[in-house]
């Protein structure tokens, strides 16, 4: 195999795929109300967008677990 292979881009490719797809079983977990899972999949979807360089993306990811954890996981004062 050849030293000067670039593999940058399908690594890319493949952390946006992986987070998309964590994105879409989040959604699942939420319609039928299960949120804790719904937040776990959506720190790990942040994790790979981040990894992929998918800022936009990780927002994104990063807004949804910040509402989820809101609207349904407020402190008790």
């Amino acid at each position: 195999m050849s030293k000067d292979t670039d593999t940058s881009s399908q690594w890319i490719e493949f952390y946006k795929k992986k987070g998309d797809n964590l994105m879409e079983l989040s959604k699942n977990h939420i319609s039928n109300k299960e949120y804790r899972k719904a937040l776990e999949l959506l720190n790990q979807a942040y994790s790979m967008y981040t990894k992929g360089n998918c800022l936009e993306d990780a927002e994104k990811a990063k807004q949804q677990f910040t509402e989820i954890k809101e609207a349904h996981f407020k402190k008790k004062e």
